[in-house]
């Protein structure tokens, strides 16, 4: 995230000894860094103003509560003053902006799935244990989307390890890594999420100008042969290569990564939370020529 606040597009190459948990790690850790508060529950906080300059019926918009675990999702079709109150119309209900805040949906919704809905009631969950672990409170975090990361790789096996449990302490109620981590696949639709799943097996190019568009602060290719064919997709201004050395493509995701450092400019120096490398990793980052990640 350093290199991102100073601007500098680049490559961090990670050789590990086996990819696993290493991108949802990762990922856990753009999350965190990247993380910036969206909810104010005093009235001086209310997004009345933002959400009236919403074109009406364009935009699918998730509410949050101020109050309690219930949101609704559904089309916003105008932010209107009722009875001397302001609110929002979504899905034809009428809700009080004093209540809610909105949440607009960018990824990725698409409009026409919802039209003709009514609201769609939606819990939003609170993992008890979460506090001591979330960047910020947890109705904010829990009950809000904003794209950090984007991870390609084997969907099914980063699911699988973000449901690893953790606490804080030895006492702490634990958590999965997922509570932090908030994965959704491409194709999911509505659901609140941090970070987003690409799979690995299809064309780059599929995926590369919609991602990009979100402006995710991390793109994690993960595992040897999704560094092979991910490397140049050009998503984000930081990409993190993932490669385990025994893997069977692991020394063709060596070389691509060779080529790749030889049209740098210039080696970076490691951000400052990557100065402990643990034992058996190896790190090296480098700068992208202007205007390539």
């Amino acid at each position: 995230m350093q290199l991102t606040a100073q601007g500098v597009n680049g490559t961090i190459a990670v050789s590990v000894p086996a990819r696993e948990f290493a991108s949802v790690f990762v990922g856990c850790g753009a999350v965190s860094a990247a993380f910036e508060p969206q909810l104010d529950p005093s009235p001086e906080g209310s997004q009345f103003g933002s959400a009236a300059r919403l074109e009406p019926r364009r935009h699918v918009v998730r509410l949050v509560s101020t109050q309690n675990t219930a949101g609704f999702v559904g089309i916003l079709n105008e932010a209107v003053s009722k009875n001397n109150r302001e609110g929002y119309n979504v899905g034809g209900s009428w809700i009080p902006a004093d209540r809610y805040r909105i949440d607009v949906l960018k990824w990725p919704d698409n409009p026409a799935d919802f039209i003709g809905q009514s609201r769609i009631l939606e819990r939003i969950d609170f993992p008890v244990g979460a506090a001591g672990l979330l960047p910020g409170a947890p109705a904010d975090f829990c009950g809000f989307s904003a794209l950090h990361c984007a991870i390609v790789g084997n969907g099914t096996a980063i699911q699988q390890e973000s449901g690893t449990l953790i606490a804080t302490s030895t006492v702490a109620e634990p958590v999965p890594l997922s509570a932090l981590l908030r994965p959704r696949a491409i194709h999911e639709k509505a659901r609140q999420f941090r970070s987003v799943l690409l799979p690995a097996r299809e064309d780059p190019e599929d995926y590369r100008e919609l991602v990009a568009g979100r402006k995710p602060k991390v793109v994690i290719l993960d595992s040897a042969a999704t560094v092979c064919r991910w490397l140049g997709a050009e998503m984000a201004p930081v990409t993190v290569a993932l490669v385990e050395r025994t893997a069977p493509s692991g020394e063709a995701a060596a070389d691509a990564l060779k080529r790749h450092r030889a049209r740098s400019p210039e080696d970076l120096p490691l951000p400052a939370d990557l100065a402990r490398v643990p034992a058996g990793i190896e790190v090296l980052a480098w700068q992208s020529r202007a205007g390539n990640p």
